[in-house]
């Protein structure tokens, strides 16, 4: 099955960001960043939010051949974020161990519904079973630990040339 649009990624995460009951009973705020460089705008809300789960609604993307079709690998960011007492390194360690459970449980769901069919075949080419992640330093961010972890999909493309896609005929 070639497509170009299968599955909305960006909406899955965030809505599984907001249903998660251990983000929510800890106030985590499910929001939207456009890369690593924009985090500090949004933790700039500390004052109202000290937790959150920021899903990039930019990806990395690689198309590759793999035998007689081409195919379109994304790659989603999603942060979990939490705020500590400053200078608490104890604070530090039970936030940091928080955000691994919540991705934990992001993860497993992700499982969950691709291998139940939940969305039908829409997470057909999601690599649940390869998921990278990534803590936060002690000193990356002022006040704040956490993880992002990356997931791909990987869909097939189709790259046809058109000659009427190009207005001069000269090939």
């Amino acid at each position: 099955m070639v497509t170009e649009e299968l599955f909305d990624i960006l909406s899955y995460m965030e809505k599984i960001g907001m249903r998660n009951k251990l983000a929510k009973n800890n106030g985590f705020r499910t929001v939207f960043c456009s890369g690593p460089e924009s985090i500090q705008g949004v933790m700039q809300e500390f004052q109202k939010t000290a937790n959150f789960i920021m899903v990039d609604d930019t990806t990395s993307q690689n198309t590759f051949s793999s035998g007689v079709t081409f195919f379109k690998k994304d790659v989603y960011t999603v942060f979990v974020l939490a705020g500590y007492r400053f200078d608490d390194m104890k604070d530090r360690q039970a936030k940091l161990n928080l955000c691994r459970r919540i991705f934990r449980q992001i993860h497993s769901k992700m499982i969950y519904d691709k291998s139940n069919m939940t969305y039908g075949d829409k997470l057909e080419y999601l690599e649940v079973n390869k998921v990278y992640s990534n803590e936060i330093g002690r000193y990356a961010m002022n006040g704040v630990t956490g993880l992002y972890f990356m997931v791909q999909n990987v869909q097939p493309v189709e790259l046809v040339y058109n000659a009427e896609d190009w207005g001069d005929g000269i090939v």
